[in-house]
């Protein structure tokens, strides 16, 4: 028979350790409690881990899609409405025109409206979403539109110098016929609207609009951009009566640049509307998407809650048996604390 000896300290010593097993357990079963999420995942699911891995990376991608979505669906909102106020802004104009009354003081009026109107056509083309410019395409960092007086107009008034040989707005101009205004209206003028013309004078935009991806497999153009035909058209209509000097003109050749300016708006009235077909169409596209994302993500929550989740019914009852060992484990110590050979000497 063999003896062997175990110390007193050797006795204490043991439940301390247990103790801080237990205490351990009872963190980990108290955040299961709080989260209702395993406290090591890694731990409990072994090799299924990686399932969740990749299942937590597809709804970060869902997730990032629909915030970029957000921020995509309220500048296309933003671009609708500067469409629609452009919208307004032509047709007051082209009304206007369409009811014009002959004489010097309506023809006076006819172009305090139209310097009005490039001014507003100026503003709705160089808003912004406080972050880039709505009508700046992939140049959304440069403001896309100058107005009328920063460049257009000596690129107007020279033209107009060099095919009549007279000024801008000077009596001599009085003598243009209708003829020679159509001519200078169907081309020389009509040129200024035109690239290189158009983008040297007028926009710094670029004619590539912005895509956005708004589904894992699905992209579409979330904008616009200045150089778009309707903007063309809208600043060619206005400045025919803005910029050409009409007051000084003959009745007879403020009739042909009417006849003309109608024409022009009235294209550009039905190319606005064009456009606000297009960023509709983007619009209902990113909510569809928005919709089947919003779906996946609910259902890859599920699957996430299903694999990590924790139940917390049977976290509490282990954290009440965990409590009574830590507190048996306590009670023990201390008995065997007490423990001396002098009690028994």
């Amino acid at each position: 028979m063999q003896t062997s000896y175990i110390s007193t300290a050797a006795l204490r010593n043991a439940p301390r350790a247990s103790v801080q097993r237990l205490q351990s357990e009872l963190v980990d079963r108290t955040t299961e409690i709080a989260t209702q999420r395993h406290a090591d995942v890694g731990l409990t699911l072994g090799s299924g881990t990686g399932r969740t891995v990749s299942t937590r990376m597809d709804l970060a991608l869902l997730e990032t899609l629909m915030t970029s979505n957000a921020g995509a669906t309220a500048r296309l909102s933003q671009t609708q409405t500067a469409l629609a106020d452009l919208e307004t802004v032509a047709s007051e104009m082209l009304s206007a025109l369409v009811a014009l009354p002959p004489g010097v003081q309506s023809a006076n009026t006819m172009e305090v409206q139209a310097v009005s109107s490039l001014d507003r056509l100026a503003d709705r083309l160089n808003a912004s979403d406080g972050g880039s410019y709505l009508f700046g395409g992939l140049n959304s960092t440069a403001r896309p539109f100058n107005r009328y007086d920063n460049g257009p107009r000596a690129a107007v008034e020279a033209a107009f110098l060099a095919e009549f040989g007279v000024a801008v707005g000077n009596p001599a101009s009085a003598a243009i016929t209708p003829a020679a205004m159509e001519t200078f209206l169907d081309n020389a003028f009509a040129n200024l609207f035109d690239d290189p013309a158009w983008t040297t004078d007028w926009s710094a935009a670029s004619s590539t609009n912005m895509m956005s991806r708004i589904a894992p497999s699905e992209r579409t153009e979330t904008s616009t951009n200045a150089n778009e035909a309707a903007m063309r058209d809208l600043a060619r209509g206005f400045t025919m009566i803005a910029g050409l000097g009409f007051t000084a003109l003959s009745q007879e050749t403020r009739n042909a640049i009417v006849s003309e300016a109608r024409i022009v708006l009235g294209t550009a009235i039905t190319e606005v509307l064009a456009l606000k077909g297009e960023l509709g169409f983007a619009e209902n596209a990113i909510a569809k998407a928005d919709g089947r994302m919003s779906l996946a993500r609910d259902i890859l929550s599920l699957k996430i809650a299903d694999a990590e989740g924790a139940d917390p019914a049977e976290a509490k009852v282990r954290i009440d048996l965990l409590t009574t060992q830590i507190e048996m484990s306590y009670a023990l110590t201390n008995q065997l604390s007490r423990l001396s050979i002098l009690n028994y000497a």
